[in-house]
C-alpha cells in the first residue's frame, strides 16, 4: 500500500476525528442500576477487552512497525515508499508459497528487479503464506539472510481468499484483502482491507481485525459527497466501544453533521438539531444527564467531537450531581484504544509483508512466462 495516500486520505478525515455503532438489549439486567454505574460497568468490560487484546498474537501483528530503517532506506532491498505500480489479482499469486532461504542462493535478483525468497511448493485457490513467525513479525528483515535462517521453520501461515492490488500511478489505487492468520498452528485471527481512491479523489478505507474469543476492531471511513469515520471495538455482544461521525449536505446544500459515541449500551448522541450532546441508555433519552465538552484544562470548550483521539475529553454531570470524567473513566484503555485504531488505519503488516510477497510472486509468474515465450 501507499503510505502518502494514507496521509492524504488521513489528513482530510482525522480532523474529524472519531467512531461508531449502537448497542441495544430488550432484557437488560443492568435496568435498576443508576446511569453512572451502568457507565463503570461498561468502562470495566471495555477494559478488561483492551486487556485481552493487547495481550494476544493479533494485537502483536496489527500494530506492527518498522523498529529499524524502512523509513530512512532499505534494508529489504525496497524503497520506503512501498507502492508499487502493477495490477493483481487472487488468480495471479494463488498457490502455496513457503519461505526458502535457499532460493536466493540462486539469484538474488530476478529478470524484472525484485528479490526472490519464497518458493512455490503447492496449488490452491488460495494465496498461501507460510514463513517463519521470526521473519513475519519483523518484515523489514524478511528479504535479509541470515546463517540462522536455514533453521527457522516455516510456522505463520498467511491464508489470503480474496486478493485485488491496482495502482498505476497517480491518486487512483484499489486494493482488497480478506486473510486469515495462523501461528504455530494456532488461530491467530482474521485481517479484512477494502480501500480505493477514485479518479476524483473519493476515498474510502475499511479494516476489521477479528481476534480470539469473538473480539473485533475495525475503522471505516468516506471522503466524498459524504464525509464518514468510524471505530469500533466489538464482542460477540455487541459493540464495547465506538465513535463515528457522519457530515453530508442537505436539500438546501448545509452540512448535516451527526455524532455518536458508544460505550456498551451507553450513547453519547450529537447531531445538527441538537445544541449539545445527549444521553441515551438503551435507545432510552437520559434527561437528567449533562455533556460537557472540555480541554486538557478541564475548560469548557465549543466544540463537538474529537474523544478518543485527544482532541477534546467529555465531563458527564448526572442527575444527582455527580460527575464523571471520561478519560479519567476509561484510564489506560484511551490510550490502547488510540493505538488499536491508529494502527487499523495503517496496516504495516498488510504492506510490508503480505504486498511484497504478492509483489514477488506476480513478478516471479511473470519472469517465467516471458522466459517460455522467448
Amino acid at each position: 500500500m501507499k503510505r502518502n495516500i494514507v496521509a492524504v486520505g488521513l489528513s482530510l478525515l482525522l480532523s474529524a476525528g472519531l467512531w461508531s455503532c449502537s448497542n441495544s438489549s430488550d432484557n437488560n439486567p443492568e435496568k435498576d442500576l443508576s446511569l453512572v454505574q451502568s457507565l463503570d460497568i461498561k468502562a470495566q468490560d471495555l477494559s478488561t477487552a483492551v486487556a485481552d487484546i493487547s495481550a494476544s498474537k493479533g494485537f502483536e501483528i496489527i500494530t506492527m512497525e518498522d523498529s529499524n530503517s524502512t523509513k530512512s532506506g532499505s534494508q529489504d532491498g525496497m524503497t520506503d515508499d512501498s507502492r508499487f505500480s502493477a495490477s493483481i489479482t487472487l488468480d495471479d499469486v494463488k498457490g502455496i508459497y513457503d519461505y526458502n532461504p535457499a532460493v536466493n542462493n540462486e539469484t538474488t535478483q530476478a529478470k524484472f528487479g525484485f528479490q526472490k525468497i519464497f518458493e512455490r511448493t503447492g496449488d490452491s485457490d488460495q494465496f498461501i503464506i507460510r514463513l517463519p513467525k521470526e521473519k513475519a513479525t519483523s518484515p523489514w528483515n524478511l528479504y535479509v539472510t541470515e546463517a540462522a535462517d536455514s533453521s527457522l521453520v516455516n510456522d505463520f501461515v498467511i491464508t489470503t481468499s480474496d486478493f485485488h492490488y491496482n495502482y498505476e500511478g497517480g491518486m487512483q489505487f484499489d486494493y482488497l484483502l480478506d486473510t486469515r492468520l495462523d501461528v504455530e498452528e494456532a488461530f491467530a485471527g482474521n485481517l479484512f482491507v477494502n480501500w480505493s481512491i477514485a479518479a476524483d479523489h473519493n476515498f474510502k478505507y475499511e479494516s476489521n481485525y477479528t481476534f480470539t474469543d469473538d473480539y473485533s476492531v475495525g475503522v471505516n471511513f468516506q471522503f466524498g459527497d459524504t464525509i464518514h469515520y468510524a471505530y469500533h471495538l466489538d464482542n460477540a455482544e455487541g459493540v464495547l466501544f465506538g465513535e463515528e461521525i457522519q457530515i453530508n449536505k442537505d436539500t438546501t446544500n448545509h452540512h448535516v453533521m451527526n455524532y455518536t459515541l458508544t460505550i456498551g449500551n451507553i450513547q453519547l448522541v450529537k447531531t445538527s438539531a441538537n445544541d449539545s450532546l445527549q444521553v441515551y441508555r438503551d435507545g432510552a433519552l437520559e434527561e437528567g444527564a449533562v455533556v460537557e465538552v472540555i480541554d486538557e484544562n478541564g475548560t469548557s470548550v465549543d466544540s463537538d467531537i474529537a474523544f478518543c483521539r485527544k482532541g477534546r475529553d467529555l465531563k458527564i454531570t448526572f442527575a444527582d450531581g455527580s460527575e464523571v470524567v471520561l478519560s479519567e473513566l476509561l484510564g489506560d484503555s484511551l490510550d490502547m484504544l488510540d493505538t488499536i485504531f491508529s494502527s487499523m488505519s495503517n496496516l504495516y503488516f498488510a504492506e510490508h509483508l503480505v504486498n511484497k510477497v504478492a509483489w514477488e510472486v506476480y513478478y516471479t509468474n511473470l519472469a517465467n512466462s516471458t522466459t517460455v515465450t522467448e
